[in-house]
C-alpha cells in the first residue's frame, strides 16, 4: 500500500464475518493486513473500497468498527483550521527547494602546495563561488581550468552533492634541480676546503686523488671522457654528467648568539566574544560593548547550518573571541641558556648525521655573559664534499 494513499483500519464482528470477507474478495475489494481475533477480523483497506461496503454489511449483518484513519486527506482534514501551519509548511518546502538550486559550500581536499584560499580565489575568477547556481556550473571546465592554472596539479575531480561542491586534487612533484640536470654535462666541484679521504668514480674523469688537499671550487671530477688514438694522441672528448662519491675531512666554524632576555605573553583578562550572523552571503555583526586593545588575540570560528551532511544552508554564525594579553620582559637563567644552546647544537649535528656526515671532533663551547651567551667552536667533519656544476656550453663548443 502506498504511503501517500488514504486508508482505513477497521474491525469486523458478527456471525457472518467470514462470509463478509469472501464477499469483499468476490467484489474486488482489496483487504490488507487481514488478521483474525476472538470475535472477528481486523483489516486495512483503501477509503474508496470502504465506501463500497454498505451493501455487503446489509447482506451479512456484520458490524464494522473504524479503528484508525491514515493518509493525507485525513491529515489535512484534522488540521484544516490551522491555515498558518499549512501555509508555513508550504513556504518552508518552497524555500528548501529554492535553496537546493545553489551551491552553499565548497570543500577542497588533496592539496598541500596550494592553499584552499588560493584555489577558492581561482574559482571566483571562473564565477564559481558560494551562492552560484548549480545549473551554471560546468564541472569539466572547472577541472580543466585548475589543471591549466596550477602546473603541479596532475588530477582534478569536481562533483556536486546536495548543495556542496567537492574539489578533489592530486598534486605531482616537480623535478628537482639535480633531476633537471640528469642529461646536462657537469663537473663535481669541492664545496669547501678539505682533504680527500676516499673516492668512488662512476662517470667522468678524476682530477684529484685520495689524500689531496682541495679548496672550495676546485674541480674534483670532470664531466669529460678523453678518447685517444692508438698512438696515444687525443682523438676527441665526450662530455658527460660526472658522478662520484667523494668523502673528505673538513672543518666548519659553528657560532650562535643567545639573548638573555625575552618577551613573555601573559593573558590578563576575561575573553570577550563577538557574534556575526551570515545569511545569503550577507553579514550582520551584533553590537559589541568591547573594544580590542593593541595587545589582543583574535580567534575566529564559524558554524554552518545544514539539513544533511551534504545539504548546506545559506545560514552561518561566526564567533570571534578577543583575548587580551600583556608582553612582559623576562630573563633566562644560566641553566636555561645552556640547555637552549646544547639543544640547538645537538639538532645541528643530527641534521649533519642524516646527510651522511661523520663528526670527528667537536670543540664547540658554550659561554655565558651579562647579556646572554653564545656557542662557538670548530667542528671537524668527514662527509661528502662534491657539488654539481654544469659545464659551460661555450667551452664545449670551442673544444669540439
Amino acid at each position: 500500500m502506498s504511503h501517500i494513499s488514504n486508508y482505513v483500519c477497521c474491525r469486523v464482528t458478527g456471525n457472518a464475518s467470514m462470509r463478509f470477507v469472501n464477499l469483499c474478495k468476490n467484489n474486488g475489494i482489496e483487504l490488507e493486513n487481514l488478521t483474525a481475533d476472538a470475535d472477528g477480523f481486523r483489516m486495512t483497506m483503501r477509503v474508496e473500497d470502504f465506501k463500497r461496503l454498505r451493501p455487503l454489511i446489509r447482506k451479512t449483518h456484520v458490524r464494522v468498527h473504524i479503528l484508525n484513519r491514515r493518509g493525507p486527506a485525513f491529515f489535512f482534514y484534522r488540521h484544516h483550521l490551522r491555515l498558518w501551519f499549512l501555509a508555513g509548511m508550504i513556504l518552508c518546502s518552497l524555500m528548501i527547494w529554492y535553496m537546493s538550486l545553489f551551491i552553499w559550500q565548497i570543500d577542497i581536499s588533496g592539496n598541500s602546495k596550494y592553499t584552499d584560499d588560493l584555489i577558492l580565489q581561482s574559482l571566483r575568477t571562473m564565477n564559481v563561488d558560494t551562492g552560484c547556481r548549480k545549473s551554471d556550473l560546468s564541472l569539466p571546465s572547472i577541472e580543466e581550468e585548475l589543471r591549466i592554472i596550477y602546473h603541479q596539479i596532475i588530477w582534478v575531480s569536481a562533483s556536486v552533492t546536495g548543495t556542496r561542491l567537492q574539489i578533489e586534487i592530486r598534486e605531482g612533484n616537480l623535478q628537482t634541480d639535480n633531476e633537471n640536470m640528469e642529461d646536462i654535462p657537469s663537473n663535481l666541484t669541492a664545496m669547501s676546503d678539505a682533504t680527500i679521504t676516499s673516492m668512488v668514480i662512476r662517470h667522468g674523469t678524476a682530477s684529484v686523488k685520495t689524500g689531496d688537499s682541495v679548496q672550495a671550487g676546485d674541480v674534483l671530477v670532470e664531466g669529460k671522457v678523453y678518447i685517444y688514438n692508438e698512438d696515444e694522441t687525443l682523438k676527441k672528448i665526450d662530455y658527460t654528467r660526472a658522478d662520484a662519491d667523494i668523502m673528505g675531512d673538513y672543518e666548519v666554524y659553528y657560532q650562535k648568539e643567545y639573548s638573555g632576555k625575552y618577551m613573555d605573553k601573559e593573558y590578563t583578562g576575561a575573553t570577550h566574544r563577538g557574534i556575526t550572523l551570515e545569511f545569503w552571503k550577507k553579514s550582520l555583526k551584533l553590537p559589541e560593548f568591547y573594544s580590542p586593545g593593541k595587545n589582543c588575540e583574535e580567534w575566529t570560528w564559524e558554524k554552518k547550518f545544514r539539513l544533511t551532511p551534504t545539504f548546506y544552508l545559506p545560514f552561518a554564525i561566526r564567533f570571534t573571541d578577543y583575548i587580551p594579553y600583556e608582553m612582559n620582559e623576562k630573563k633566562y637563567t644560566d641553566e636555561e641558556l645552556r640547555e637552549m644552546a646544547a639543544e640547538d647544537l645537538q639538532n645541528y649535528l643530527s641534521e649533519l648525521t642524516k646527510k651522511g656526515v661523520q663528526i670527528i671532533r667537536n670543540s664547540v663551547t658554550i659561554l655565558l655573559d651579562a647579556d646572554g651567551g653564545h656557542a662557538e667552536g670548530i667542528l671537524s667533519l668527514n662527509g661528502p664534499i662534491g657539488k654539481r656544476e654544469p659545464i659551460d656550453s661555450g667551452s664545449m663548443a670551442a673544444v669540439r
